[in-house]
């Protein structure tokens, strides 16, 4: 007889159905839909995700309100919410250089109500200078899909050196003398010098501060001769005349600064320095969830006004990745950075 959802049950009180024609019937039902799942403990799982999304979704950036992240995870979110049909807040969980809102993707439940907005000062950074994490990225984390990546310049004070040149030869005659900026120790600013320096062969002093922002306005005022930065802020400052900005990363140069020569042009080739942001997940989310807000995000980066969004902040918008080259990326990258800061020896305080 029939059971519950037409599924096909055996009544022993109505005698043994034939082997061969239960076995038909049951593949019959299995593909008109009748049979949700024949794996135990599947079909709640089956059954929620037909369901999804029935509540709003967090999105958590583990940044202060109104950084370059935090901007960016509030531009996307409408555009989420309006693919999905839920809305998408976004909850700011920062500190410890971004370990407690990655820690927060980590470990919330895997339903895909709660992702994350992930930069490669959280994935690569903080496990190449960090001994111990709260979490295991390759374990506990997987990526929704990419977003951008954004160059890094060397900017310069308005009265130093001209070019890149000048600037190494001016290091050179002069060891650890001329300064150089970061946001604080381990920051990418920091790693993106130190690899400079060694790339440039010379030896920089490094003066770290509490945030980029703090480093390029004593830049602009001649307190220190360098900083690292994205274009974002040293655009609209080299714009106004405040600094030079000496040269940019990357393989070409940057569409909306074409004056500003890559560091392969100005002297120092093969240097590469870039961040990056993407959405994350916590680990064991369905990948139909996972699927569907790839989608959704790559629907949001091709729209015009995200497109245009990004190019203001001289960042490159990455649509079109997948879950899984997404992953990819950020292995690569880790496999690449990891040994370069530790052997840095850089320590954190």
């Amino acid at each position: 007889m029939r059971g519950t959802r037409g599924t096909i049950v055996r009544n022993e009180t109505e005698g043994t159905m034939d082997r061969r024609r239960f076995h038909r019937l049951l593949a019959q039902a299995a593909a008109a839909g009748a049979l949700p799942s024949l794996a135990a403990g599947t079909a709640p799982l089956a059954l929620a995700q037909e369901s999804w999304p029935a509540r709003p979704l967090k999105i958590i950036v583990a940044f202060a309100t109104g950084s370059g992240n935090d901007l960016i995870a509030r531009q996307l979110a409408p555009k989420l919410a309006e693919s999905i049909g839920q809305p998408v807040v976004v909850e700011n969980r920062a500190g410890a250089g971004g370990m407690i809102g990655t820690d927060a993707v980590a470990k919330a439940a895997p339903d895909g109500y709660t992702i994350g907005l992930g930069t490669s000062s959280q994935l690569v950074m903080n496990p190449a200078l960090l001994p111990k994490l709260p979490f295991d990225i390759d374990r506990d984390l997987t990526t929704i899909g990419l977003i951008s990546r954004t160059q890094m310049v060397l900017a310069g004070r308005r009265d130093g050196a001209p070019d890149l040149r000048a600037l190494i030869a001016r290091a050179k005659a002069a060891p650890g003398k001329v300064s150089y900026g970061s946001a604080g120790n381990g920051s990418i600013s920091h790693i993106v010098g130190e690899t400079f320096a060694r790339s440039a062969g010379i030896e920089l002093l490094h003066v770290p501060y509490k945030g980029n922002g703090a480093a390029m306005q004593d830049l602009a005022g001649g307190q220190i001769d360098l900083v690292f930065d994205g274009f974002s802020t040293s655009g609209p400052m080299m714009k106004a005349g405040q600094i030079r900005v000496l040269a940019v990363s990357g393989e070409r140069r940057n569409a909306g600064y074409p004056e500003v020569p890559t560091f392969s042009e100005a002297g120092v080739a093969d240097y590469e320095a870039y961040t990056w942001n993407c959405l994350i997940a916590p680990k064991a989310t369905p990948k139909p969830i996972i699927d569907r807000l790839n989608r959704a995000l790559n629907k949001a980066l091709n729209e015009s006004d995200i497109r245009q969004r990004l190019e203001g902040y001289g960042a490159e918008n990455l649509a079109g990745s997948t879950p899984e080259s997404a992953d990819a990326f950020g292995a690569a990258q880790r496999a690449r950075w990891v040994p370069i800061v530790r052997a840095m020896n850089i320590r954190i305080e």
